[in-house]
Parts: C-alpha cells; sequence; structure tokens
C-alpha cells in the first residue's frame, strides 16, 4: 500500500473515454508508487458516432452515443467500489474535445463518479503515448501511431526521447464514415481515401526522419490485427501482444485480405473483432500506407500508451 504526502492509495480506478470504447481500469499501487492493472473492462460505445459525417461543419456527441457511454459508466462505479483506498481519474480523448456539446457529458460522468474529467489536447494523447511506450518496451528509436477512433497520434522518438508529437484529427470512426470504409469500397472511394491521408502525411515534413525505424503500432483496430496474424500463426494467448511483431508484407497481405470483404465477411476472419469489422480498414488505411511510406520492414505492438501515460505522470506527481 502506497503512501502519498500522508495519504494511503491502494488502487488507481482510470476511465478512459476513446472514441470508440469507454474502459475501466484497476491498477494496484506498490509501496513503492509503481503500478500494476489488476482488472480492465471494455465496453464499446461508440462515442464518436456520426462525426465523420458532414453536418455542417460541427461536431457534436450523439445523444445515444451519450447514453450508452453513460451507461458504462453506470456499470463500472458497481465495479469499482468493491476496491478499497482507491483514488478514481477520468481522461477523454479525441470524441470529446472535438465536439461542441460534450459539456453536459463531463458534467454527467462528475455526477456518477465525482471525478472531474480531464480532456486531453491531441499533444497531451501523444505525449502520453510516448511515456507509455517508451516505458514498456525497450527501444530507442521508433514511430509510434495509435490510430484511436476520432484522431491518429504521431510521435517520432529518437534516443528515447521524444522529437516530434503530432495528432491527426481523424481516426477509425471518422474516416470510415468520410470514406464508406465499412463496406467494400468502390476503387474511387479508395483512392479519394488514400489522397486524403496523403496529403495529411505530406504536410508533416519531419516524417522523413522516420524512414527504416521500427513502427509501433497502439489503438483498437491495430490490436485486431496482431490477433489475426496470431490466429494465422496458430498462436495461443490472443490477447498477450505487448512487444509481439508483424513482417510489413504480413500486415499487408492481411490488408489486402480485409479489402475483399464487406462488415459482414470480415467479422469471420479468425481472430476479428467482432464490433471493429465495419472500421478496421477505416483504421489500417493510414497505417499501411504510412508502413510503405517509410520502407519499414515491421510492425511492433504496444498494449502501453496513453492510459499508461497518465498514470506514469500521476504517480510521479503524487511522489513530488
Amino acid at each position: 500500500m502506497a503512501k502519498f504526502g500522508g495519504d494511503t492509495l491502494e488502487n488507481l480506478v482510470i476511465l478512459d473515454f476513446g472514441s470508440n470504447s469507454a474502459r475501466l481500469a484497476i491498477n494496484r499501487i506498490s509501496a513503492k508508487g509503481k503500478f500494476k492493472e489488476i482488472k480492465r473492462i471494455k465496453e464499446t460505445t461508440r462515442l464518436a458516432e456520426g462525426m465523420g459525417r458532414e453536418n455542417g461543419g460541427k461536431k457534436m456527441l450523439d445523444p445515444q452515443a451519450v447514453e450508452r457511454t453513460l451507461k458504462a459508466v453506470k456499470y463500472f462505479t458497481k465495479v469499482y467500489q468493491n476496491y478499497p483506498h482507491s483514488q478514481v481519474c477520468a481522461i477523454a480523448t479525441a470524441a470529446v474535445r472535438e465536439a461542441e456539446n460534450s459539456a453536459s457529458f463531463l458534467q454527467a460522468v462528475k455526477q456518477m463518479t465525482g471525478a472531474d474529467v480531464q480532456v486531453l489536447s491531441g499533444q497531451d494523447e501523444a505525449y502520453y503515448d510516448y511515456l507509455g511506450v517508451t516505458n514498456s518496451l525497450p527501444l530507442n528509436d521508433c514511430l509510434i501511431v495509435d490510430m484511436g477512433g476520432g484522431s491518429c497520434e504521431l510521435i517520432l522518438v529518437k534516443n528515447k526521447k521524444a522529437q516530434h508529437l503530432t495528432c491527426i484529427p481523424y481516426g477509425a470512426i471518422s474516416l470510415t464514415e468520410r470514406f464508406g470504409a465499412d463496406k467494400v469500397m468502390t476503387a474511387q472511394q479508395l483512392f479519394k481515401f488514400q489522397s486524403f491521408i496523403q496529403k495529411k502525411y505530406q504536410q508533416l515534413g519531419w516524417l522523413e526522419q522516420a524512414r527504416e525505424v521500427p513502427i509501433v503500432l497502439l489503438g483498437g483496430c491495430n490490436r485486431t490485427i496482431a490477433r489475426v496474424q496470431k490466429e494465422r500463426l496458430h498462436q495461443k494467448n490472443l490477447e498477450q501482444i505487448h512487444g509481439f511483431k508483424i513482417p510489413a508484407q504480413d500486415f499487408a497481405a492481411i490488408y489486402t485480405a480485409l479489402l475483399g470483404k464487406n462488415s459482414q465477411e470480415r467479422k469471420q476472419v479468425a481472430g476479428m473483432e467482432q464490433n471493429r469489422a465495419d472500421i478496421i480498414l477505416g483504421g489500417m488505411t493510414p497505417v499501411i500506407m504510412l508502413v510503405q511510406q517509410m520502407n519499414s520492414s515491421h510492425v511492433i505492438f504496444s498494449e502501453s500508451g496513453a492510459r499508461e501515460g497518465f498514470m506514469h505522470t500521476f504517480l510521479k506527481n503524487r511522489t513530488n
């Protein structure tokens, strides 16, 4: 049990409101201030639903998406109340930070949990991704790619230091809605999709510095591809993907196979997470383009990202 300024903290509870999923992570805190996750629950809430469609230039949280998310919060509170000496923290990412009507959602979460939701900026999210990866994988140089539901963070790491932190405000859900990637895309749709992403990458002059460095992938769509590859290799422990590597040609082969399938057919692919089958190409397309552009030989998957980076910072600040 850890002591922080006279306070006893045994469990750190994190509520993580992503654009596709809401997560509860309960972490046991050691006497030395280290953390170990002891329980994790994920609910698919699609908080970013509808935000990729044209809506007069405004991005708004859909009432049904908010209702789904608050239902998950109610469930989470029943779970973490069984863990004593806890502190509850809450973070939110792209959907909440971009929506013009997020204030009422944030107030509802506060009333239910007592926690003020920290809405991460794109730079915050990228920085916490950097901390989460570099504290858990033995890499000096890498390009971190966090493909979320509503945004994509890119971080160039050289000698374990973050050289560039960028957030592109488009993710698997918004790109799927924008380019019809839930269905079998036409050649025209795919070309428009690729051209759109290429323009975003061209605005990042620093990307040339990332050529041939390892690419570390975060986010639910990327984790799904790791599980698909494990199934292809007949490996067990599908959920254990931290540090798992896939050759670039295998990543491309999975992408190519999925391109010809509709959403229902994708669900039949071994290892596919059912509630990501419709958005998987929306998430994969920007990643495969980056892998090819950077001439990467392989990709590496990380289970540690912004949430873990946030916890590192939170505990460090408590001890100072």
